[in-house]
């Protein structure tokens, strides 16, 4: 691999990064964090000097701010234009390719919020679990992580729990979601095979 190969590599992985951080922004604009948590400060703090330029630049449409789509599609542009220039050749082009880009977002965003549903879900079999063995569990909502997975969960988990029975005492509506995202996601692929298929 010669050293553009491999400085094709590590920006690919630090692109690979922001994106990340860009969808757990996005999630965060979903529901109200605690804007002093630590870990919204340090992601707004991070990704605002991208999506401030383009916010400027784009105007909301339906109330929606897309700058996040915006720098979501260019970074994964841009990702795809240095593995093409490192590695030689470039794949896809114009309308198909933005399209193929879109599919992806989505599906990096659903399967973040499908991780997120499960460890909300794994928390409460803990806690469950914990109950029933007389050790009383009580979920750490002081912990940023924890705080934000909740937040980010909470209103879907909210909307679905009129519909989903508990379990023996144990709130399974997080792992309903999680179902739920993972028929989307499948649903999803499935759209996209048909569509690079014809």
């Amino acid at each position: 691999m010669g050293i553009l190969g491999s400085l094709g590599m590590l920006l690919d992985f630090a692109l690979g990064i922001y994106t990340w951080m860009i969808l757990i922004r996005i999630l965060l604009s979903w529901v109200n964090p605690d804007p002093y948590n630590p870990i919204v400060q340090f992601l707004v703090r991070a990704t605002e000097p991208v999506l401030e330029p383009l916010r400027r630049a784009i105007p909301p449409m339906a109330g929606l701010d897309l700058s996040p789509v915006v720098a979501l599609l260019g970074i994964s542009l841009l990702q795809r234009l240095i593995i093409g220039i490192t590695h030689g050749g470039m794949g896809g082009g114009g309308l198909a390719a933005l399209l193929v880009e879109v599919i992806g977002l989505l599906h990096l965003l659903l399967t973040l919020y499908l991780l997120l549903f499960l460890l909300r879900g794994g928390l409460h079999i803990h806690s469950w679990f914990s109950f029933r063995g007389g050790r009383p569990f009580r979920i750490n909502l002081g912990n940023p992580l924890i705080r934000f997975v909740f937040q980010a969960t909470e209103p879907v988990v909210r909307s679905l729990r009129q519909w989903v029975p508990t379990v023996s005492g144990l709130d399974i509506t997080p792992l309903v979601a999680a179902l739920c995202v993972l028929v989307i996601l499948s649903l999803l692929q499935e759209a996209a095979m048909r569509f690079m298929a014809g």
